[in-house]
This record gives C-alpha cells, sequence and structure tokens, in this order.
C-alpha cells in the first residue's frame, strides 16, 4: 500500500490551465512506489479537499485520475471530497494505491550484487518533485509551462512485463532526493552511473535560472532519469529490450557505498 499526493505543482498546473494533468500525476506518485517492490496496482482512491464546491474542476481532476489508472492497469475504485474552506486555499489532492505481490517475489534489493547493471528509463520532465523551487523561478513562458506540467511518466506496464520474465534485484522511483534514492535499495554497494539518460531542457533552464550546482541538480532531481531497475549481468541487454523505448543501460552495481555520477564527479 502506498499514499502520496502531487504538492505545489498543482498551483502551476492551475496557473497553465492544466488541472486534467494532475490527477494522472497523483496516480503516478502512487503507483510507481508500488512497482519497486513488484507489486501490481490493483486499486487506487483519491481525497480531494477544496475550498469550495467545483463541479468543472472536480471533473478535470477525474478525467487525470481516470487516465492515471489506464496507464497503471488497475481500478479507481472510489475516493472523498471534502469542502473546507476553513482549512484550504484552493484545492489539495492525494492519494492511495494497494498492489499485490506473493511473499516469495517481493523485490526488497537483498539480491543486489557486485557486478549488477543499473538500467534507466526516461522521466518525462521534474514528475512532481522541486515544483515550490521551479514555481520561484518561473517566468510565466507559456511553452516552457508546457513542459513543466507534463505529467509524471507511469511505468507500471513496462516494468510489470520485465518482472514476468526476468529475475530484478532492485527498482528505485527517482523522487524527490534525486540519484541519492537509488542507495535506499541497499545501501552495501556503490551505484555507479557512466552513461546517464539525456538530460530533458526544461533541467537545462532550471539550473541556469536558479544558479544551482550541478551537483545539487541530481541529488534533488530525476535529471531525465525517472526510474532505475537493477538486473545481473547477463540478462541485462534482454532487460533494456523488453523495457522498451524509454529504456538505457546507465551503468553498474560496485563495492563502496553511495551514488557515484562519473560526470560530474
Amino acid at each position: 500500500m502506498c499514499t502520496d499526493g502531487v504538492g505545489s505543482k498543482i498551483l502551476l498546473a492551475e496557473e497553465m490551465n492544466s488541472i486534467h494533468t494532475i490527477g494522472i500525476d497523483c496516480v503516478a506518485m502512487n503507483t510507481n512506489d508500488l512497482i519497486c517492490v513488484g507489486a501490481e496496482p490493483l486499486s487506487f482512491v483519491d481525497y480531494v479537499a477544496l475550498d469550495k464546491p467545483d463541479e468543472e474542476l472536480m471533473a478535470k481532476i477525474g478525467m487525470g485520475l481516470a487516465e492515471g489508472c489506464k496507464q497503471s492497469n488497475c481500478t479507481l475504485s472510489g475516493g472523498e471530497t471534502a469542502i473546507l474552506p476553513e482549512l484550504v486555499h484552493g484545492f489539495d489532492i492525494a492519494g492511495t494505491s494497494v498492489g499485490y505481490v506473493k511473499q516469495d517475489k517481493i523485490i526488497d534489493g537483498t539480491k543486489i550484487a557486485e557486478g549488477d547493471v543499473l538500467i534507466g528509463l526516461k522521466s518525462s520532465g521534474p514528475h512532481s518533485n522541486g515544483y515550490t523551487l521551479i514555481r520561484k523561478l518561473f517566468d510565466g513562458d507559456k511553452e516552457l509551462g508546457k513542459k513543466l506540467v507534463e505529467p509524471t511518466r507511469i511505468y507500471v506496464k513496462e516494468v510489470m512485463n520485465l518482472i514476468n520474465q526476468v529475475n530484478v534485484h532492485g527498482i528505485a522511483h527517482i523522487t524527490g532526493g534525486g540519484l541519492d534514492n537509488i542507495s535506499r535499495i541497499n545501501g552495501n554497494f556503490q551505484y555507479v552511473i557512466d552513461n546517464p539518460l539525456p538530460v530533458p531542457s526544461v533541467f537545462d533552464w532550471l539550473q541556469e535560472k536558479g544558479s544551482i550546482k550541478i551537483k545539487e541538480m541530481y541529488r534533488t532531481f530525476n535529471m531525465g532519469m525517472g526510474m532505475i531497475i537493477i538486473v545481473s549481468k547477463d540478462v541485462a541487454e534482454e532487460s533494456a529490450s523488453i523495457l522498451g523505448e524509454y529504456a538505457q543501460i546507465i551503468g553498474s552495481v560496485t563495492s563502496g557505498s553511495g551514488v557515484t555520477h562519473k560526470s560530474i564527479k
């Protein structure tokens, strides 16, 4: 079971008249976490708190939730709406998802070994992290705004397809905390990235606009790598092929600790 929200990305989506994408983000942040332990998403419920009734707003949110569940291959089985003018100014959304995995099939990182391979899955942008900073830097450019509200990519179908064919050793959803999230799988190894995925242009804008050091960018944002999967070397090429167009081998597991990105030392 996972629970999560969308955070201050909601405010930018409102500014860009893109509320329908927020429902997708909410589902994505939950189901992308579920699959990290090998659980197949089954059901999703939402909670929306508003300052006043708004049928049009709820319809747009509902469209996004339905699309997110479709992409996650799970059921939108219910939800709750609360009108709380004394607590909420605007609206907020959170969701909870339930998944299923047999106990002996749980992916918990204990099978990770030196020589294993890291496979990165491309992100669609910042996903749903870092938007307090992003909003401070955003200057109203509509074309840039469209990229910034691009919904979080959902990896459920690709990853579940892989799990059904290959013995996966570890999965990390790269959210707040950036590439440091990889170490959470198993902190007894070093994860070396020597062939990173291309960085979407929105991150170049963000770094330049905010004068942010490149190391901090990789410690805060996904920088183009929304999900990282760890498999043994002998099935790495096959796994990347199964995962499809968004996948690329990006590094390996060695002795040590932490995450090393060779191009930024």
